[in-house]
């Protein structure tokens, strides 16, 4: 039988991206809310807070698609992304890889010495970040990398609190629509790093990441009536199965919070709609003893345990919820099963 199954999965992966997908979804749901921010936004990032369709995702992962291209790069060059795994992170892996370009998602916790590594290692032609995180300033960061990573030739940042010497995306991305997107011959590999150790970039497939979510979907079987609700704010696999790539194969809306908040977090859970959740493995004994835990509108809870992680009790219990396990073996590789 698991053979039939894994036969079955690479056949519907055979051919399918996250582009596709997206492209798929703006046909078919357009109007339908893609991602979300969570209500508390603005308090650590100066955002309002809003979302996004599908067909407004579509257009903006179009026009920055188009501005990169704008900058004539190598196929396959590498875009350094500053941001928690939110919209515009988002949007900025899906116009890289459209672009014909690979991205890599930066630790926000990275000193400058380690992003100059990573940037370094990479070759990074192009670097896109956020204004704020909380205390933190991704594009200041980047501004300073650029500086002394001499190949990083085109900083842009999302938002209106954008620093000298930092391209104003969303002002530029308009201006871009009618420049030609490059004719690509292959998808490129998406790049990512591990968070405790900055070992990488190891690079990663859109198939890989894909048949990663597929098989986190098979086990949670979410409808698309609800909605995925993610506090992993890095850019290894496991956060971009269980995020980005679970939601586009499947069609459900996203809430990435960004920041940790449980005020936000209750926000995201509440409305009616039934929400997989995902948490680092590290918070299930915190989970298990919130009201939280008791929730009706909790279907699922997917929880990523990183190396060096114990397990702690109390456990979560509750029969009537799906409870997937996600070990993280590195960056680039993962194993799921459920309880």
């Amino acid at each position: 039988m698991r053979a039939e199954q894994d036969d079955a999965a690479s056949a519907l992966l055979d051919g399918l991206d996250l582009d596709t997908l997206l492209k798929a979804l703006t046909r078919s749901r357009g109007y339908e809310a893609a991602l979300r921010d969570p209500p508390g936004r603005r308090g650590w990032s100066d955002t309002i807070p809003t979302s996004l369709s599908f067909m407004q995702l579509e257009e903006r992962v179009d026009q920055l698609a188009r501005l990169l291209a704008v900058n004539h790069a190598q196929p396959g060059a590498t875009v350094a992304i500053l941001a928690p795994l939110g919209p515009e992170a988002i949007v900025a892996i899906l116009a890289s890889l459209r672009a014909g370009l690979s991205p890599l998602m930066l630790p926000l916790h990275g000193n400058e010495l380690e992003l100059l590594g990573l940037v370094e290692a990479s070759n990074a032609v192009m670097a896109l970040g956020v204004g704020r995180v909380g205390p933190l300033r991704p594009l200041i960061m980047l501004r300073n990398l650029a500086v002394r990573a001499f190949g990083t030739r085109f900083v842009g940042g999302f938002g209106q609190d954008v620093p000298d010497g930092v391209a104003p995306l969303d002002a530029l991305m308009a201006s871009a629509g009618l420049h030609p997107l490059p004719e690509q011959s292959g998808r490129p590999v998406l790049q990512v790093v591990d968070a405790l150790s900055f070992a990488g970039p190891l690079m990663v497939s859109e198939r890989d990441v894909l048949g990663k979510s597929l098989e986190i979907s098979r086990l949670l079987k979410p409808l698309a009536s609800s909605r995925i609700v993610t506090t992993l704010v890095g850019g290894d696999l496991a956060a971009l199965a269980t995020g980005p790539g679970m939601a586009l194969l499947t069609g459900v809306e996203l809430l990435p919070l960004g920041l940790f908040s449980l005020g936000d977090l209750q926000a995201c859970v509440a409305g009616g709609r039934n929400v997989h959740l995902v948490l680092p493995g590290a918070m299930e004994p915190a989970l298990a003893r919130s009201r939280l835990a008791a929730d009706p509108s909790l279907a699922s809870v997917v929880l990523v345990h990183r190396p060096g992680d114990g397990r702690s009790l109390p456990a979560l219990d509750r029969p009537d919820l799906a409870i997937v396990d996600i070990d993280v073996r590195s960056a680039a590789e993962i194993d799921i099963s459920r309880r």
